[in-house]
C-alpha cells in the first residue's frame, strides 16, 4: 500500500513543475547552508583536537612580554634571556628538552627567487622539544651551534617556493645578506588555527641568530617539554616563580613581563571558539528549517487548492482521510529528500570551496549528509501538517458539486 501510494505522490510531483522545482530549490538552500556551517563546525573540532596533539600535552610554551590588556599596544619584552633558561633546567625537574628562540622576519632569497619568511633561531632540542622531525637531510649539532655555524634548515613552503623542484641540500642561500647552507628540510605541519603557514620558516642556530643576524642577547620564547605524567599546572607556577624572581618583578610587585601557554589554554581557547560555532550551526538549523518549512507548507497549500476536486474524487472511490494524508506527507518527504541531496552535495562543494580560499579548516564527511536527511524529514513532517490537515478536511459531496 505504501509503496503505490509512494509511486502516486512521485508522478503527482512530476506533474506539479514549477511548484515542486522552487520547493526543492528552497530546501536545498536551506540544507547547503547548514551543511556548510556543519562542515566548518565538525572541521574546527578536527582542528582542536589536532592542534592539541601539535602543541603537546605535556609542553609549556613561554613567550617574552606580558599579557596584552585590552585597548593597549603590545610591547615586546627584552628580559627574558639564557640565563632563564638555565635557571629553569636546573630547578625543574622532569624536563625532558627546553628549546630557547629567537624569531624575526626576514627576507630569503635563492637564485632569481626570493620569500618573505619567518627566521627561527633555536637549538638542536627543537626537534625534540616541538616533535618536529627533520624530512630530509639532517638537523644541526650544538658544535655548529656553538661556533655560530652558518648552516639552515627550510620548511616546504620556503624549499617550495626558492627551489621549484631542485634538491635544496647543500645549496646557499641569502638571508638578508648572509649566505647560509641548506643542511636539511622541515616534515610539513600545515597552518595553525589562525591559518599562519607554519612551514614558512627557516631554522638556523640560535648562537648565529642572537650574534650575526639580530645582534642581541634576549630570546623571543622558549619551549619546554616535561616527561609524561608531569602535573604541567604545577611546574607552570614553577616557571612563573623562577622568571619572576630573576626579573627582580616580586619585590616591586610588578606584573608578569612573560607569557606562559598551557596545554589547558590552549584546549579552553579552542573549545571557545567551537562553542561559537556550535551556537551558530544550532541558530542557522533552526533557521533553515522554519523558513523551509514555511517555504514548503505555503506552496503545498496553494498546489492542494488546485488539486481538490482530484483528492474529492478519490475520498469519493474510498480514500481514508489516513490515506490522504499519508499521500500529502510523502510527497512533500520526496521533495524534501530530493532539496536534502542536491543542499548536501553543492554545501559540501561550497564548503570546500570556503576553505581551499579562506584558510577555513572544513571536514566533509558522511555525516553532512545523515545532518542534510534529517533536516530535510523534519521539514517534511512540519510542512506536511497543514497541507495534510485541509486535504483530508475535503467533503466529496460539497466539493464535487461545485
Amino acid at each position: 500500500m505504501i509503496i503505490k501510494i509512494l509511486s502516486s505522490a512521485i508522478k503527482i510531483n512530476l506533474k506539479q513543475g514549477l511548484k515542486v522545482f522552487i520547493m526543492i530549490a528552497g530546501i536545498s538552500l536551506c540544507i547547503l547552508v547548514i551543511t556548510l556551517v556543519t562542515s566548518i563546525s565538525l572541521g574546527a573540532r578536527q582542528l582542536v583536537n589536532e592542534t592539541l596533539q601539535q602543541f603537546g600535552p605535556t609542553s609549556v610554551i613561554v613567550f617574552a612580554g606580558g599579557r596584552r590588556q585590552p585597548g593597549q599596544p603590545f610591547q615586546r619584552s627584552t628580559t627574558m634571556t639564557l640565563d632563564d633558561v638555565r635557571s629553569i633546567s636546573d630547578q625543574i625537574s622532569g624536563i625532558v628538552a627546553i628549546d630557547p628562540e629567537a624569531t624575526s622576519h626576514m627576507n630569503a632569497k635563492y637564485g632569481a627567487q626570493n620569500i618573505d619568511t619567518t627566521i627561527v633561531g633555536a637549538t638542536p632540542m627543537f626537534t625534540t622539544a616541538w616533535d618536529w622531525d627533520v624530512a630530509e637531510g639532517r638537523f644541526f649539532t650544538e658544535r655548529e651551534n656553538i661556533s655560530m655555524s652558518r648552516v639552515a634548515i627550510i620548511g616546504t613552503t620556503v624549499e617550495r617556493q626558492l627551489f621549484q623542484g631542485q634538491n635544496p641540500l647543500g645549496k646557499t642561500i641569502r638571508i638578508g645578506t648572509t649566505p647560509f647552507i641548506v643542511i636539511g628540510v622541515l616534515s610539513s605541519l600545515g597552518t595553525t588555527p589562525n591559518g599562519t603557514d607554519r612551514d614558512n620558516r627557516i631554522i638556523i642556530p640560535l648562537n648565529t641568530m642572537l650574534k650575526r643576524m639580530l645582534n642581541q642577547t634576549y630570546i623571543t620564547m622558549m619551549r619546554i617539554k616535561f616527561a609524561r605524567g608531569t602535573n604541567i599546572n604545577s611546574v607552570a607556577g614553577e616557571i612563573s616563580t623562577i622568571l619572576r624572581y630573576n626579573h627582580k618583578l616580586t619585590a616591586q610587585g610588578l606584573p608578569d613581563d612573560f607569557t606562559i601557554i598551557t596545554p589547558d589554554q590552549v584546549m579552553e581557547f579552542l573549545n571557545r571558539i567551537n562553542s561559537t560555532l556550535n551556537m551558530f550551526l544550532v541558530v542557522s538549523t533552526i533557521i533553515s528549517i522554519i523558513i523551509g518549512s514555511v517555504v514548503v507548507s505555503n506552496i503545498m497549500q496553494a498546489s492542494i487548492s488546485e488539486r481538490e476536486k482530484e483528492i474529492a474524487l478519490r475520498r469519493a472511490f474510498g480514500a481514508t482521510k489516513s490515506l490522504i494524508i499519508i499521500q500529502v506527507f510523502l510527497e512533500i518527504f520526496v521533495i524534501s529528500i530530493i532539496g536534502s541531496f542536491f543542499g548536501a552535495i553543492f554545501g559540501a562543494i561550497l564548503g570546500l570551496i570556503v576553505g581551499h580560499f579562506t584558510g577555513i579548516h572544513v571536514s566533509i564527511s558522511p555525516l553532512l549528509f545523515l545532518v542534510a536527511f534529517s533536516v530535510s524529514t523534519l521539514i517534511a513532517l512540519i510542512a506536511g501538517i497543514q497541507p495534510a490537515i485541509k486535504a483530508s478536511s475535503y467533503d466529496p459531496a460539497v466539493v464535487l458539486q461545485r
